[in-house]
């Protein structure tokens, strides 16, 4: 083709993304969307209000439907938190003992591990932890314990894992339930060896070990480059897990990770052993207030001697919401249940986050939530609620720390690979929202005009291949760029 031809052509696309869209131009993009192929038979929702405006601006399509938010439901999770909680709030642990202590420096009890909720304790270096605790026992002049090491988890109860969490999710990483002595992530190492395609893929062990769980192994290997589908089955205090699925042919060995069955268990055992390698001997086995209650044991009166702080709110959400961390999610949902309704269950901490919500005027008819992170699909709301309180979000007094904490379309996070090259990119900073079937964002969009629109997109039970449903996704973000 001749250049005099493709010169104006180029001109003609570049006026096109200059043009200012009208919000009936982002309707109708939706609408033929919904008649395309992949997503004919989906649930498309969309709601977009103004910053500048009020919250009866909101303008969309099917803004009322309620859909499944998938993990963008951690954006309303994270900016209740952050509210309520304050940017500079931190979980504490606290190491406690009980019993009587001698001048010669035996604990005539046990050793307490208090936890707080922390999502974050033990994250990366568990030695220095445990070295900062083993220091914080001999400034207390202990020198042995006749007792044991004890993980006290009550401060969320004893129910892990929501009850509308599916069971092909409970026993891997993402689905590690929040322990209120939460530990190293919840999780452990699998590994196995992985000879030829559609050959079993032996087991050859966890890391940490696990001693009195057993493994059912009926993991296979997958063709080169299949990725990991490995899953592995097992509920929270449970001592049978199987590993199903396949694991890729070609590495030789390969790591999937699981969620601890028992994490405050885990931790008392874990410092146990730090101990007895290092010189402070401790002569009972470990154990947790909830295996003791089973056991009709009671602890002595404690006292505390060191506390463990997490980092900064404003720190982790920050992970939580760039990483789509589900972990993190859950423990700041309980913590907002401890705050707002003095119980770390999350039927109670689900109440009080609609409670917030509900008291900012927003109409919570249909919402539901099964959990603080969007792992169920139990959750339910409506693009409209979705909007609506990103917009309040907006105007609280901690907004620019949970700003912060949302990925950009082509550049971080959980966004980093959508919208790239678009007009999109840089101006789209949403959470993202991912499960089966389900893809979803909710966050604020900046208008080339200067203006700030809060905004909820959900594509649910599309059919077509995901490269196509992120295309469509960018396509509107194009056009509320526009804006």
């Amino acid at each position: 083709m001749p250049r005099a031809i493709l010169f104006p052509a180029f001109l003609w696309f570049i006026g096109t993304l200059s043009i200012q869209a009208t919000p009936e131009a982002v309707l109708a993009e939706m609408e033929k969307i919904q008649g395309e192929s992949g997503t004919k038979t989906a649930s498309l929702g969309l709601c977009f209000i103004p910053l500048s405006g009020t919250p009866e601006d909101a303008e969309g399509y099917q803004i009322d439907l309620g859909l499944i938010p998938a993990s963008t439901l951690k954006a309303v999770t994270t900016a209740v938190a952050i509210e309520t909680l304050g940017p500079d709030f931190h979980f504490t642990t606290e190491l406690q003992i009980a019993g009587t202590l001698s001048e010669e420096g035996v604990l005539d009890g046990d050793v307490v591990i208090r936890g707080g909720g922390d999502p974050m304790l033990g994250e990366s270096n568990i030695a220095s932890t445990f070295s900062r605790w083993q220091s914080a026992l001999r400034k207390a002049g202990i020198k042995e314990v006749l007792g044991s090491v004890v993980g006290d988890a009550t401060i969320f109860g004893t129910q892990l894992i929501p009850d509308t969490w599916q069971w092909n999710d409970m026993g891997n990483y993402y689905g590690a339930g929040a322990s209120g002595l939460t530990f190293h992530q919840n999780l452990f190492y699998c590994r196995f060896r992985t000879p030829s395609v559609g050959r079993p893929a032996p087991f050859t062990g966890t890391d940490p070990r696990l001693p009195g769980i057993q493994f059912i192994n009926e993991m296979r290997v997958g063709s080169s480059g299949s990725g990991d589908q490995g899953y592995i089955y097992g509920v929270p205090y449970g001592t049978i897990y199987y590993l199903r699925g396949t694991v890729p042919a070609g590495t030789g060995s390969f790591t999937i990770k699981g969620s601890l069955p028992d994490p405050a268990y885990f931790c008392a055992r874990a410092f146990t052993k730090h101990l007895n390698g290092n010189g402070l001997s401790v002569a009972g086995d470990p154990t947790t207030v909830r295996r003791m209650k089973i056991e009709g044991e009671t602890l002595a009166t404690r006292t505390g001697i060191h506390s463990e702080e997490s980092p900064a709110l404003s720190s982790i959400i920050y992970q939580t919401n760039m990483k789509s961390n589900n972990l993190q999610a859950e423990c700041i949902h309980r913590m907002i249940g401890i705050k707002l309704a003095e119980s770390g269950t999350t039927k109670a901490s689900s109440h009080a986050v609609k409670e917030y919500w509900k008291e900012k005027g927003i109409d919570m008819s249909g919402f539901s939530m099964g959990d603080g992170c969007g792992l169920s699909r139990a959750n339910t709301i409506t693009p409209r609620q979705m909007a609506m309180m990103l917009y309040h979000a907006a105007k609280g007094d901690s907004f620019d720390s949970f700003y912060r904490s949302l990925p950009v379309a082509g550049r971080s996070g959980t966004l980093r690979s959508i919208g790239g090259g678009s007009a999109a990119e840089g101006r789209i900073v949403a959470k993202s929202g991912t499960i089966d079937r389900v893809r979803n964002y909710a966050g604020y969009v900046n208008t080339r005009s200067g203006k700030r629109y809060a905004f909820a997109l959900f594509v649910n039970n599309y059919s077509g291949e995901l490269w196509q449903v992120k295309s469509q996704i960018v396509r509107i973000w194009t056009r509320l760029v526009a804006l």
